[in-house]
């Protein structure tokens, strides 16, 4: 007869026992709890790391006050490990995973009640612990080590040195501003010459705007749309209400092109920018951005009714009948001096810093429609631009103008001869803003 196999013995000798699985019976009621403690519960993501589990986070808050509200930021810190530092913290990389949310529930079957509660999701990373202490001490060495060498070169040169040594030592010794002993008269007088020589110039510098300061002011001068600098996407950087304006976004009536648009029907419009986008967005019902787009169309023809002065004097705004005319017959006598009042002056003129007031807002609000990304070539040939001008009016926006790439090229259906001459603007973080020159410097 053949033998009978044996079952195999478990880790202890002995097979677990298996237990069945029994769904809650009833209704499970479910509660939503609020999470108002900044600091947990946490999810914690480690991507690609190992780390010992039984690690000591330190937690850190962040609070931003902004226009919109408060925001909160946690960080979690740890120095424990030898080499290494962790650190957790939420990454709001604008992906679609930083933008869901995540919840923690707990069940309880004697009561059958879910609880769930928000929780913030954190991501675990490492980095390799600075040696600038070790570098700062060997400095510190370094430096101790040559002043003691100095000394002992000056004792020499004293003692045993030419007497044209000796002289340039003892000028040196003289100009020298220096604390010493409380008992040495030289220190004393010394230290009183030190402190006029400081005394002087604090009462000198004190009213001087630091180099922080003026670059403030000068870029706060500029003729350009307040950027949000503490903004987190490219999105809050320039938005509607600071480009429009709460008062012209109510004025505003798209109906017009959306009925037409509805009906297949085209829409005559001035300017090649706006042309291009309005059957788009009527059809995706984008009430908001064509609200944007007519802005940028009634900024356009305001500065293409604008009329030359003789020589270097400004530009002249019509008188209002003519100027109205010139808008269109479509256009609503308020929008006209809306944006009159928003950009021209009360004298009739329009100087150099208010034309370039109205372009960069145009620019701005092309950045709205085109989700920060905008060829620039038929606002150059709407306004009557150089690609010069057109790319400087961006670069103080914040943008980064460069030649189209292959990505863009097929982006904007542009063949290669024709990306010659067009070039593209991109709003990204962080802002990158031409440089702040001060006054030029005099030759002595």
């Amino acid at each position: 007869m053949p033998e009978k196999k044996r079952k195999r013995s478990g880790e202890n000798g002995e097979r677990p026992k298996k237990k069945t699985a029994t769904a809650p019976s009833g209704n499970v009621q479910i509660e939503l709890l609020e999470n108002k403690e900044a600091l947990g519960p946490l999810l914690a993501a480690t991507p690609g790391l190992s780390f010992p589990k039984r690690t000591t986070f330190t937690p850190y808050k962040h609070t931003k006050i902004l226009p919109q509200g408060d925001t909160t930021q946690l960080l979690l810190q740890s120095s424990e490990h030898a080499r290494l530092d962790y650190l957790a913290q939420e990454e709001r990389d604008g992906s679609s995973e930083s933008h869901l949310k995540d919840y923690v529930g707990v069940f309880d079957p004697a009561t059958n009640k879910l609880q769930i509660v928000p929780v913030k999701r954190v991501v675990v990373r490492s980095t390799l612990r600075s040696e600038m202490d070790q570098m700062r001490e060997e400095q510190a060495q370094l430096e101790a080590r040559q002043n003691t060498m100095a000394a002992k070169r000056y004792a020499l040169a004293a003692e045993f040195g030419s007497k044209k040594s000796r002289k340039a030592l003892e000028e040196r010794t003289l100009n020298a501003i220096r604390s010493g002993n409380a008992d040495d008269p030289s220190a004393i007088r010394n230290e009183s010459v030190a402190e006029n020589v400081l005394q002087n110039m604090a009462s000198s510098t004190v009213a001087m705007p630091s180099k922080a300061q003026h670059e403030a002011a000068i870029d706060s001068s500029k003729p350009r749309p307040t950027p949000n600098l503490a903004a987190e996407y490219p999105g809050d950087v320039y938005t509607i209400d600071t480009v429009v304006g709460s008062e012209l976004m109510t004025m505003l009536d798209v109906k017009d092109w959306v009925a037409a648009s509805a009906a297949g029907e085209g829409v005559a419009v001035s300017s090649k920018y706006v042309a291009r986008r309005i059957v788009k967005l009527a059809q995706n019902k984008q009430i908001q951005k064509l609200k944007v787009l007519r802005f940028i169309l009634l900024c356009i023809n305001f500065n293409a009714a604008l009329v030359s002065g003789s020589g270097s004097k400004p530009k002249k705004i019509p008188f209002k009948d003519k100027l109205e005319a010139l808008m269109g017959d479509d256009t609503p006598a308020g929008c006209v001096l809306a944006i009159r009042r928003k950009f021209a002056p009360e004298t009739g003129d329009m100087p150099r810093w208010n034309i370039d007031n109205l372009i960069t807002h145009v620019a701005a609000a092309a950045l709205i429609v085109d989700d920060h990304e905008v060829d620039v070539n038929d606002l150059r040939e709407d306004l009557k631009l150089e690609n010069k001008e057109i790319r400087q009016y961006y670069m103080e926006l914040g943008c980064k103008v460069s030649a189209p790439t292959q990505t863009d090229m097929t982006k904007w259906k542009l063949s290669k001869a024709e990306s010659t001459n067009h070039f593209i603007a991109k709003l990204k973080l962080p802002l990158s803003f031409p440089k702040v020159h001060g006054p030029p410097r005099k030759r002595g």
